[in-house]
């Protein structure tokens, strides 16, 4: 089962370079070859300037453009076909059941279903779905679960346009969650124990659990590193961009590295109870087999120091930083410690470049 199977864009099956258009950067992974004999070619990334991305909307087109530009033009992929994803309010992802077993029948009656469960306009969506397997109803007819995807027109051509305008063509658009699920299912194969994988990004973190290489429970949270970056600027009294470089690199001012430690561990102990509410809520309406046994964090707030640890006191589950390029052979020329520092950032990324456009 793939995650993630959009049909928004359909053309002939061929590999893609996967493009995670983030708020605060851009990230770009390519592979060649398929399957255990696929290779890392090309990893780069790039600061989207601030703004640009607001709550997973394109509001800066231009800038944007200008940016994936210059890194599409330094990276040279040979792969030109793309992939990307979308997050944010803009996009709704839900489980239902659906008194369909046939996919035919689930994609033809789709729009009448959504009507009931999405809150825009339905002429103003794409709609898609993903079947997560047959159920019965208390009647004992069999029916079918699935995710209900709905994402706003207008969010998702103005991400085609972006690839377009940089001289890539839009093949798939999928979700931040499912695309998670993709490279941890590529990096650790399909896991018969159920895990939390959370995304830590800018603004948003995504919230999936899967298990046996199917999506149980997934959710968007408002939780990310721009959070933390204005909790440092508020208590030093310090403008964002000078918060922002103390979060990065540090200071040597031992008082001011004391009170920016118990900032970051007030707020990263605010996403772990945050995390914490998310697994009793799922926990509640699943079955124990289903409960949750580990967390693998990425995106870039995943690299603060001791976010492992605090992760664990609070939710009580084991938690460990997620490499989605494990096992993944490297081109000689990539830098592997440079690759190690880096590797939870692309977890999104690396999700997009292990698709493959479908077949019509």
């Amino acid at each position: 089962m793939k995650f993630g199977k959009n049909k928004f864009f359909r053309k002939k099956a061929r590999p893609l370079i996967g493009v995670d258009i983030g708020s605060h950067t851009l990230k770009v992974v390519e592979f060649t070859g398929h399957g255990d004999s696929r290779v890392l070619r090309r990893i780069g990334r790039a600061l989207v300037p601030r703004d640009a991305i607001q709550e997973g909307a394109i509001k800066e087109p231009q800038a944007l453009e200008e940016t994936l530009n210059i890194l599409i033009q330094n990276l040279q992929p040979k792969i030109r076909h793309a992939a990307t994803s979308i997050s944010g309010y803009s996009v709704i992802v839900k489980k239902i059941n659906v008194p369909y077993v046939n996919e035919r029948d689930i994609e033809d009656n789709l729009i009448f279903e959504a009507e009931n469960y999405v809150p825009f306009e339905i002429e103003e969506v794409y709609l898609d779905f993903n079947v997560i397997g047959e159920v019965q109803n208390a009647t004992g007819t069999p029916e079918s679960e699935i995710f209900l995807v709905a994402a706003k027109r207008e969010v998702v051509d103005a991400y085609a346009e972006l690839l377009q305008n940089s001289g890539l063509r839009p093949a798939v658009i999928d979700v931040d969650g499912f695309a998670i699920g993709n490279a941890f299912e590529g990096a650790m194969g399909i896991s018969s124990e159920s895990v939390v994988l959370l995304d830590l990004g800018a603004n948003m973190g995504t919230f999936s659990i899967i298990k046996g290489g199917m999506p149980l429970f997934t959710r968007d949270m408002a939780i990310g590193g721009q959070q933390l970056t204005e909790a440092i600027a508020e208590n030093l009294g310090i403008d964002f961009e000078e918060a922002e470089i103390i979060k990065i690199k540090g200071v040597e001012d031992q008082a001011i590295l004391s009170d920016v430690a118990a900032i970051v561990h007030e707020i990263v102990e605010s996403w772990a109870s945050e995390v914490r509410r998310a697994v009793e809520f799922f926990k509640s309406t699943a079955r124990p087999e289903e409960f949750p046994v580990r967390i693998w964090l990425s995106g870039g707030s995943s690299l603060l120091d001791g976010i492992c640890d605090i992760f664990e006191d609070v939710t009580g589950i084991e938690t460990a930083l997620f490499d989605p390029f494990r096992n993944v052979e490297k081109k000689n020329k990539i830098d592997r410690d440079y690759l190690h520092a880096v590797a939870p950032q692309f977890a999104i990324a690396t999700g997009l470049a292990l698709r493959t456009e479908e077949v019509v």
